[in-house]
């Protein structure tokens, strides 16, 4: 009926390989809905828990060497075709027993394949409580990097024992967090438009690094020829300069040369002029010495 309807639950297991995602899904269901063994494709199982309809979809582990990029991607887009029209959670699930290796990059691959919107509507389920001494578990908790981790996901997180451990109140406490998460989501589910927005901005987001990075080349390029054109135009100038100069020199020579000229004739000028008075002068001189002998008679002396 509709009431039941409104109270389903959709589930995808998010996680690395060998974190446990498909023993988990068998704890919420309580049978044996799936192979625990490493998952290579995203596969649905519903069951009816606490009266109320739980489809649970596994999902192949992050870092899956089994499968290629291109794979494991067709994988993630066929786990949300088969939680249509969205899951209301993704539960992130991560072995407390090797907590350092689970947390590599994972918010990442979770943005890479649903979207940076999808960490809204990500749980963390930290499992395998019951393996860890009280100290061990709370230096994982308190430490910088689980809490830095935790941040993405606004500190959701949920602590249980492993599948063998883990009795029916802990999956009521699991199932009542969520429900949590939902009601602060106003009940709305994860869905492609939402995917397909976030691919859409991640998309518009690199076209315009692309266009950043075209019109950061094309600068520097228009920069590269300005300076080559200032160069050149530098050296135009000068080659100008030194030809003004050149022109200035000859001209200054020229003059110089003239005026040399001209001082030269001058002083030869000046030579002959004195020569030619020296000898007027000597002739003239010449004539004031003769004089009257006793007969009268005009004599040089």
């Amino acid at each position: 009926d509709e009431a039941a309807d409104a109270h389903d639950l959709r589930i995808v297991l998010l996680g690395v390989s060998g974190a446990g995602k498909s023993s988990i899904g068998n704890a919420i269901l309580g049978r044996e809905a799936f192979k625990e063994s490493r998952t290579r494709e995203s596969e649905i199982q519903r069951g009816r828990v606490e009266d109320r309809n739980i489809f649970i979809i596994d999902t192949p582990g992050f870092f899956n060497t089994q499968l290629t990029d291109e794979e494991m991607k067709k994988q993630m887009m066929k786990s949300l075709y088969l939680s249509d029209p969205g899951p209301h959670v993704f539960l992130l699930v991560i072995n407390l027993g090797n907590f350092g290796d689970d947390k590599r990059n994972i918010v990442e691959q979770i943005q890479e394949n649903f979207g940076a919107q999808a960490l809204k509507f990500t749980m963390v389920l930290l499992i395998g409580r019951e393996k860890i001494s009280r100290g061990k578990f709370k230096q994982i908790t308190e430490s910088e990097n689980i809490k830095e981790f935790l941040n993405y996901f606004e500190e959701r997180f949920h602590v249980m024992n492993s599948k063998n451990e883990c009795d029916p109140n802990q999956i009521t406490k699991l199932l009542k967090n969520i429900d949590v998460m939902v009601e602060n989501n106003i009940g709305q589910n994860y869905s492609n438009e939402i995917y397909l927005k976030d691919l859409r901005k991640l998309r518009e987001q690199k076209e315009r690094v692309k266009y950043e990075e075209k019109s950061h080349k094309q600068e520097e390029e228009r920069n590269k020829q300005e300076q080559v054109w200032t160069r050149q135009e530098e050296r135009d100038a000068k080659k100008q300069i030194e030809r003004v100069n050149q022109e200035e020199e000859i001209k200054t020579k020229s003059k110089e040369e003239r005026i040399k000229d001209h001082n030269e004739r001058k002083k030869e000028d000046v030579k002959e002029r004195a020569q030619y008075l020296r000898v007027k002068e000597g002739n003239r001189w010449k004539v004031t010495k003769r004089k009257k002998d006793k007969d009268g008679h005009l004599k040089e002396e």
